[in-house]
């Protein structure tokens, strides 16, 4: 007998957005009555990403298919895939590691698994008028802003929970790896953006709602810790024994079309892929192999830059570096999202700061420019701050020296950010105009033997950057505080 199947829609969706789907699984052999659809509300302004993963777990456990720890297998679209994994990680270790186990096949079709950048739009009027509730009541023309704003690039809750599911730092162990403990995921997206009336909505490097590079969840972590003089002060988490999820790539299709007109060659994928791990009759790597195989022919729409000029960059280009580094929108390798948040040493937000990436040419230093002109700050917390690039040709494999120019500003001239460069010279940062407090760090695209690179297609990588805050002067006693001897 099949494994019972939960089907998870999207942000201000139905079940019915699986109307199309459902025929083409009964049809691959899914027995009608093992197929689930969860149906959820996501536009009212009160309700949480957890407050749907909560109602998720308390429907399953009445549910008379899925109740009693029965295990099951789920296709998740778009913002249902921060639902399941949400679900999969709350309530502590031991439950979280039971769900881990109970869960056997997640299947994310266009996952939002690193937010959209449609998300802060969501919250406008117009974003009211087109996505809200369109029947007057208390919550007339609500957008679930809750759901937004854990939808929202570079947003604080996509940080978290990739730190509690995905990178398996400080001992812990990622909950997607290559065994039976976990479950086996695959990750689906289509290779164009919307058309028609909708492509207003469209962005460079995405499906029409979410981008190719923050779908799949093959995200590592990039720490540059500048409290310490230490060699390892920019360091990579280990990618150990995590399960490889990129995203395949499926041809003629966008955000909604992926499931309201399912491509055939992905539903055989699917198939297949539900078969992984049960008693050997399918392996995930020649799974995997044949899912890339496939994901070709789509990738190859997604390798030419096109959709606006994402990098800001226009004109022509000499060197074969600048061509690398400044893509004119033809061949590229694909895109990447870099999620960055700055802290003290506290753990306390650092909202005022510039990151800038600087690669060598010809002995001259020259700033990576796609970088910083792609840039969205979350609007809860500009701490937390999302970067999206197209990589140009040879990018990810070039050995060209790079270098991070970092300052930050406390707002306050009692305080300032404090941080040792490459030379282990210590440097105060005020934030002046002329950039001549910034601190500047060798960083480079091969990060040494820890197997990871800083450019890499179709990913998204977290960097945190960590600072002194200190009163200045830095030596002696400060203005904040003085202590006299009493007078006699």
């Amino acid at each position: 007998m099949a494994r019972p199947l939960v089907l998870i829609h999207g942000y201000s969706a139905t079940c019915e957005d699986f109307k199309a789907f459902i025929p083409l699984l009964r049809q691959m052999g899914q027995e009608p009555l093992e197929i689930n659809v969860c149906n959820y509300i996501s536009l009212s302004n009160e309700i949480t990403v957890r407050d749907i993963a909560e109602g998720f777990d308390r429907a399953i456990r009445h549910h008379p298919k899925l109740k009693d720890g029965q295990e099951f297998d789920a296709v998740v679209h778009s913002t249902g895939m921060l639902v399941i994994r949400t679900w999969l990680t709350e309530y502590g270790t031991k439950v979280s590691q039971e769900r881990l186990k109970r869960l056997k096949h997640l299947i994310g079709i266009a996952p939002a698994t690193w937010g959209s950048p449609q998300a802060h739009k969501g919250r406008t009027w117009l974003g009211a008028l087109v996505k809200g509730k369109a029947q007057l009541g208390p919550d007339f023309m609500e957008a679930g802003d809750l759901v937004l704003d854990a939808l929202e690039l570079g947003s604080r809750y996509t940080w978290d929970l990739a730190h509690a599911d995905l990178l398996g730092e400080g001992g812990k162990k990622s909950c997607y790896r290559s065994d039976d403990e976990t479950p086996w995921v695959a990750i689906f997206i289509g290779n164009q953006p919307y058309d028609g009336l909708s492509s207003v909505a469209n962005d460079p490097g995405t499906d029409g709602t979410v981008r190719w590079a923050g779908c799949g969840l093959n995200a590592r972590k990039i720490t540059i810790d500048l409290t310490r003089t230490a060699t390892d002060r920019v360091c990579i988490s280990p990618w150990g024994d995590r399960l490889n999820v990129p995203p395949i790539s499926v041809p003629g299709r966008n955000h909604g079309t992926i499931i309201q007109n399912p491509e055939p060659g992905m539903m055989k994928l699917i198939q297949r892929f539900l078969q992984v791990g049960n008693g050997g009759k399918e392996s995930f790597d020649g799974w995997l192999k044949d899912a890339q195989t496939y994901s070709g022919r789509g990738a190859k729409k997604m390798l030419t830059g096109s959709g606006g000029d994402a990098g800001g960059v226009k004109g022509k280009v000499g060197s074969v570096l600048s061509r690398m580094f400044h893509p004119e929108g033809e061949d590229i390798e694909g895109w990447q999202q870099f999620v960055v948040r700055a802290r003290d040493e506290r753990g306390d937000p650092i909202t005022d700061y510039m990151l800038e990436i600087e690669f060598q040419e010809r002995g001259k230093w020259k700033k990576f420019e796609q970088m910083y002109t792609t840039c969205h700050p979350y609007s809860t917390d500009p701490s937390f701050r999302n970067f999206h690039i197209r990589l140009g040709v040879g990018l990810t494999n070039s050995s060209a020296p790079l270098r991070a120019r970092i300052s930050a500003h406390t707002g306050s001239e009692l305080l300032a950010y404090q941080g040792y460069d490459s030379d282990g010279n210590g440097v105060a940062m005020r934030g002046l105009d002329d950039q001549d407090d910034a601190l500047v760090i060798r960083i480079d695209n091969q990060l040494g033997e820890q197997g990871g690179t800083f450019f890499f297609p179709f990913t998204t990588t977290l960097v945190e950057i960590i600072l002194n805050r200190e009163p200045v002067p830095l030596d002696g006693e400060c203005k904040i505080v003085t202590v006299k001897m009493a007078e006699a």
